[in-house]
């Protein structure tokens, strides 16, 4: 029975640690492609590792949720570690709440930081009406 209980403990560090150690891997930059390369097998391997234990945790029939939960955990950031190594250019939280899709190095390229959505800054109150020559308001809507 003891045997079973490190098993079970071996099996739920794989997953919690995996996900963590393969983004920390994924944020060491390289520049010989031998290291490169050896980066990339030791991070494919918690990848697997991780993905592997955590899946095992969400699809056994009959477990309670929280080994469910840390399934989902470890699913989650093996892809997120798997996302910063390979494709480090496609990040999905400076894509939510951005309405033109850039990232602020594009916004800063084409100067659209600190753009307020309708006309300049300084047709606008402190109140928050515009002076009607801006097109907002019925002066401005001929």
């Amino acid at each position: 029975m003891e045997s079973l209980v490190v098993l079970v403990t071996i099996l739920f560090a794989i997953a919690i640690i995996s996900g963590p150690i393969a983004i920390a891997i994924a944020r060491i930059k390289v520049q010989s492609p031998l290291a490169l390369m050896l980066k990339r097998i030791i991070h494919a391997l918690f990848i697997v590792m991780g993905t592997m234990v955590g899946g095992q945790w969400i699809l056994i029939p009959g477990l309670p949720l929280f080994p469910r939960l840390i399934g989902i955990f470890s699913i989650i950031l093996c892809y997120i570690g798997s996302r910063d190594e390979y494709f480090p250019q496609f990040r999905v939280l400076e894509y939510l709440g951005n309405k033109t899709g850039l990232r602020k190095s594009e916004k800063k390229e084409i100067g659209e930081i600190n753009k307020p959505a309708h006309g300049p800054v300084a047709k606008w109150r402190k109140r928050g009406s515009s002076n009607g020559k801006d097109g907002h308001g019925p002066s401005g809507q001929h």
